[in-house]
């Protein structure tokens, strides 16, 4: 019992290291994405999370989370200490300064998480592959400014756990940091995913942080079931059930200017005529274009095919995706086809189409 505590006291350095007790970038801006490694939950605004002092990778909001973990994270405590070392014994050696490791690595992970729509073509990624055990790998080049460099690939159990590429990419404390995590009692593929983040300088690794995610209950993958059965059907619900996506997910003034431009849409262009404020009578070409609007407002590309076209009927069967509304006509969307050929389409020419694992908008 007494190794117990004192191992306990070890990791977390008389509780919780000072050294170690670090904002991460998360703590200091709106976009808050470093959670206790216990409860999950985000720290306070104003407040900082404390890290563990042996590995300076597990982060908790308070000293009672960090003793309640202590059981499950000393199991991978030396394998995440030992990652944690040769990192920064390679940030270093590529001219960093050990001092700023820590940050380096939070301004990294903040970055990442705040490029437009990446985080849900993560996830549903995950969740699309979850069956595999994956892990999604999401790599930039360093002087990335945009997020337009970098490359989603989804890493299934059978590759990070035999193919050489991965044993002679990743470390053998990085391999077993993984391994650990998937093997928690609490890890379950229908709740969680792993996340790895690199960055690559002049080609080669630079920075890599690998983290486990929670599944959004009403994040995106409620939201594309919404889209989903918006475009196969035209049922009351499905349409309302996208009203209370946009109430939940917007700001007040943003839902009420959103839900009024679907309510002028369906008046004025689909020949609604439900009653002031209520959710409108579905149709398939209203019903398509609030789709693309929960895309839109997800930062994910909305693939479509044309169909229909009567004075263009060359271009039916043509796939691309839709980029926004024409400018100089109201009731015309604008497409990119695959070929980069632009063109204006009405609702009523669009069938929305999926073509593998949803994606970000490009920038």
């Amino acid at each position: 019992m007494d190794s117990v505590r004192r191992d306990l006291r070890d990791a977390l350095a008389d509780d919780l290291d000072p050294e170690a007790d670090r904002a991460s970038a998360a703590d200091t801006s709106s976009a808050r994405t470093t959670r206790c490694s216990k409860c999950e939950s985000l720290p306070a605004p104003g407040s900082k999370l404390r890290y563990c002092g042996r590995c300076e990778t597990a982060a908790y909001c308070s000293k009672p989370c960090a003793r309640a973990d202590w059981a499950t994270h000393k199991l991978k405590c030396e394998s995440l200490r030992q990652s944690h070392g040769k990192a920064l014994a390679a940030f270093v050696a590529q001219g960093g300064r050990a001092k700023d490791f820590n940050q380096s690595s939070d301004d990294l992970r903040s970055w990442f998480l705040k490029v437009p729509g990446l985080i849900n073509e993560i996830e549903l990624m995950a969740w699309t592959h979850r069956s595999q055990e994956p892990i999604i790998c999401a790599s930039a080049f360093d002087t990335d400014v945009d997020g337009s460099t970098i490359r989603v690939a989804m890493m299934p159990r059978s590759f990070w756990n035999e193919d050489p590429r991965f044993l002679d990419t990743y470390s053998t404390a990085q391999r077993e940091g993984i391994r650990l995590m998937f093997g928690e009692a609490s890890f379950s593929t229908s709740t969680k995913y792993l996340c790895m983040l690199n960055a690559e300088r002049q080609g080669e690794p630079w920075m890599t942080i690998i983290t486990t995610r929670t599944f959004e209950a009403d994040g995106p993958i409620r939201a594309v079931k919404i889209i989903d059965a918006l475009t196969v059907a035209t049922r009351p619900e499905d349409l309302a059930d996208a009203f209370a996506y946009f109430e939940n997910k917007l700001t007040e003034q943003d839902a009420r200017k959103q839900l009024q431009f679907i309510r002028h849409r369906a008046r004025s262009l689909h020949g609604c005529t439900a009653p002031q404020g209520s959710v409108p009578v579905p149709t398939r070409a209203l019903n398509t274009e609030v789709a693309y609007m929960m895309m839109q407002a997800l930062r994910l590309a909305f693939d479509i095919r044309l169909t229909g076209l009567r004075s263009a009927t060359h271009l039916n069967g043509r796939e691309g995706v839709i980029r926004g509304q024409d400018p100089a006509e109201e009731e015309r969307w604008t497409a990119r086809l695959d070929d980069g050929m632009c063109v204006s389409v009405k609702a009523a020419n669009i069938v929305h189409v999926r073509r593998g694992d949803y994606r970000r908008v490009s920038p």
